[in-house]
């Protein structure tokens, strides 16, 4: 049995003016440089890149409204905040050591934080502002004043890779994901190490924190569930063919996003995977999910949206090939990519039931791709 998607409250609750207003498929133009970021906040798409912008685009029309610069090195995060009652700030982290806050209506950098290293991550919680830095520091802003609180030493010499929060009791903690390939969980307010959350064998990409849960993905190709407050390893989630850059946790399910060109689903308690998004010409670097449509962010520089949709399923057929897409299109560049090459001389269709053979590479170039097509169109969707 399918799991139906569950809304999960985040912070992109949309303004009642767009609320009619659907959110447009397909791409969004203009980064030149690897996309590190994004997020959705009141029916804009926040991004930032290597190409030391950070850009803001309509969800209805996909088009650019902002283009926020000013950074002289890559940005490698962002994050869109609001204090209650205030407007919202975007906030980019760069490896120009610094960090800008900028006014999403006006676009103009209102404060510029000075740091100690590169900013390699953000994060906010109880009106705080996180940077996590490249010498293995995390510091600690007054959201409302961007006054300085607090520098803990967490895992230098290696990097701060990703940050999360969450409550034990009434302690607040901080979760610091890092290069050497471990989560510490911390006293918010002290930086005192509580415990280490272990198991990953390369570095700590990203996590999510789900109740007592965090989710971590890493460059070991798996996702860990550990949970935070005893330290246990509770599930991994296999089947990445490269490093795990993202994380998206809706309801019963899992979404996550690798340097393999792939998004993938899985269901959270059987940890099956239910399908995969393609369609991507690059790595893909981050990735959000607001309304039922997913935000993939490439190192092209490629920013792309489609829809998220557990009830159509497309299965390749191929030999030993078990994925099952959500889009029909992405079987078909699956098919070219993976299963051919219009390089070869031969080609036997391996498809099931299927014994044509492309015997010149004339027919490999022209004849083939058709054939795959008819392939996916009669075999249709795999029911739920």
């Amino acid at each position: 049995m399918k799991p139906t998607l569950v809304p999960v409250k985040d912070a992109s609750a949309v303004p009642l003016e767009c609320v009619d207003d659907e959110p447009s498929l397909g791409d969004f133009l203009n980064h030149t440089g690897p996309v590190h970021g994004l997020q959705v906040h009141e029916g804009r798409l926040y991004t930032c890149s290597g190409d030391n912008t950070a850009r803001a685009y309509s969800l209805t029309n996909r088009e650019c409204q902002a283009v926020f610069d000013g950074h002289t090195n890559k940005i490698n995060c962002l994050l869109v905040s609001s204090l209650p009652n205030k407007p919202a700030r975007l906030y980019t982290g760069s490896s120009d050591q610094t960090i800008r806050c900028y006014s999403t209506k006006s676009k103009k950098c209102l404060e510029q934080i000075s740091l100690s290293d590169r900013v390699l991550c953000l994060h906010v919680a109880w009106n705080i502002l996180f940077a996590g830095l490249a010498n293995g520091s995390v510091a600690s802003y007054d959201l409302n004043t961007l006054k300085q609180l607090d520098v803990f030493e967490c895992h230098g010499p290696r990097g701060v890779s990703c940050l999360g929060s969450a409550q034990e009791g009434a302690r607040r903690v901080l979760l610091v994901g890092s290069y050497d390939s471990t989560i510490s969980v911390r006293d918010a307010k002290s930086g005192l190490l509580l415990r280490s959350l272990e198991g990953h064998t390369k570095t700590v990409l990203c996590m999510k924190v789900v109740n007592d849960l965090v989710f971590s993905g890493s460059s070991d190709t798996s996702v860990h569930a550990h949970n935070i407050h005893t330290g246990e390893l509770v599930r991994i989630y296999k089947g990445h063919g490269h490093a795990v850059t993202s994380i998206v946790i809706l309801g019963k399910v899992m979404v996550t996003a690798c340097l393999d060109k792939l998004v993938r689903v899985y269901e959270l308690q059987s940890h099956d995977r239910l399908q995969v998004y393609g369609g991507h010409s690059d790595m893909v670097m981050c990735m959000a999910v607001h309304k039922s449509v997913v935000y993939t962010g490439c190192y092209d520089g490629s920013v792309q949206a489609v829809k998220l949709n557990l009830m159509k399923n497309y299965r390749c057929w191929w030999q030993n090939c078990s994925l099952i897409f959500g889009i029909a299109e992405h079987l078909v560049q699956h098919l070219l990519r993976d299963h051919s090459n219009p390089s070869l001389q031969t080609v036997k269709c391996r498809w099931r039931g299927c014994s044509s053979f492309f015997s010149s590479q004339q027919s490999v170039r022209q004849e083939l791709p058709e054939h795959m097509q008819r392939h996916v169109e009669n075999v249709g969707e795999v029911q739920p």
